[in-house]
């Protein structure tokens, strides 16, 4: 368990007497590195009077994150807004340098560098590592610091914690720990519990439904593997909420999602048992073409189709050869998952007559 005096020596004195820092979530920002990043600003100002940036790449697109930073007042620039060769500290959160989810300029490396994904080599570069794989989220990790520093807890933040570590977990479900557990109930207390149910149940814009169809028209099932190309993308985190959906599929053990968004092929993957090692998959399948990684049983990985076109004729297509053939499909005929029929007998609602009143 990490210490009061590990933090102080290690982290915060990297940050003494700095005018500014940043910290970096990573590429379309989910609920945990948003809330990692949002914990760190705060124990950054309270031990030491520092402020700090958050910024991020890519789009906060999904309902859910976007309700969570508007709701609870997370203050996040996007990336091509600042210049990280302007920080003497720059922290990486719930990411890590050189592995496609993180923008950093060449030659630039990180100060701090806190997540819970396998540990990298280029991070080691960094003067401060906190790489930790049994753990089931990077908010922990944060809880796990201000319970350490005993300091007061601040209810947006830790409402924001608790909110990363039940979306990176599925509610304590998904490759959660005894840590989490412990960082859930010591937050519980603090939580803005309307702002939370306001954040977990967000409207939905129309277009998620437009997509949610297409992909559900689209989907293949392969033996116990189901595939789906998500056609249209209004932002890079609903092939993962689709992966989320599917896998839940009677009979299914895996789940691929993949689609083309500003020039990149982005794919999620997602299986139900945890042997499996799904981030281990995303890396094999995108040797070559892209880059891949993840946790035991969810998983995600892109493809600068580019680059990739260069070396190879039809990057989605071997990337779903690879895929079927690591999951052990062996010339199984897919079917579609609405079959044509099923589709036909689906009676319109305008066709349905409405309901004497007796």
């Amino acid at each position: 368990m990490i210490t009061k005096q590990d933090i102080e020596e290690k982290l915060l004195n990297l940050v003494r007497g700095k005018r500014k820092v940043l910290i970096l979530a990573h590429e379309n920002p989910d609920p945990d590195s948003i809330a990692a990043a949002f914990g760190l600003k705060y124990i950054f100002r309270k031990t030491m009077g520092v402020p700090s940036i958050i910024a991020y790449g890519g789009i906060i697109g999904r309902a859910e994150n976007q309700s969570m930073v508007q709701l609870l007042g997370i203050d996040m620039v996007p990336y091509h807004k600042i210049s990280p060769r302007n920080y003497s500290v720059i922290a990486l959160v719930d990411c890590q340098p050189h592995t496609g989810t993180v923008l950093l300029p060449k030659g630039v490396v990180p100060t701090i560098v806190i997540d819970h994904h396998p540990l990298r080599k280029s991070s080691l570069k960094a003067d401060y590592v906190d790489v930790r794989w049994d753990i089931g989220s990077t908010s922990s990790m944060i809880t796990q610091y201000i319970r350490a520093l005993n300091l007061p807890v601040d209810r947006k933040v830790a409402t924001a914690l608790i909110y990363g570590i039940k979306s990176d977990t599925r509610d304590l479900g998904r490759q959660s720990t005894e840590q989490d557990i412990r960082a859930s109930v010591f937050l519980y207390p603090f939580i803005l519990q309307k702002k939370l149910a306001r954040i977990e149940h967000p409207k939905l814009p129309k277009e998620y439904f437009v997509e949610l169809y297409s992909v559900l028209k689209n989907a293949k099932i392969h033996g116990d593997a189901v595939v789906a190309r998500v056609d249209r993308i209004g932002w890079p985190e609903i092939i993962g909420e689709f992966a989320d959906e599917l896998i839940k599929i009677e009979d299914i053990r895996w789940c691929l999602c993949y689609g083309q968004y500003n020039g990149n092929l982005l794919f999620s993957i997602r299986t139900t048992r945890s042997t499996h090692m799904a981030g281990v998959l995303a890396h094999k399948i995108s040797i070559g073409i892209g880059t891949g990684g993840g946790h035991e049983t969810f998983a995600a990985g892109k493809v600068e189709l580019g680059q990739a076109i260069k070396k190879v004729k039809d990057p989605e297509e071997i990337l779903l050869r690879r895929f079927l053939h690591e999951v052990n499909i062996r010339e199984i005929e897919p079917k579609q998952l609405i079959e044509q029929e099923t589709e036909d007998q689906i009676i319109p609602l305008a066709s349905l007559s409405k309901p004497q009143c007796t």
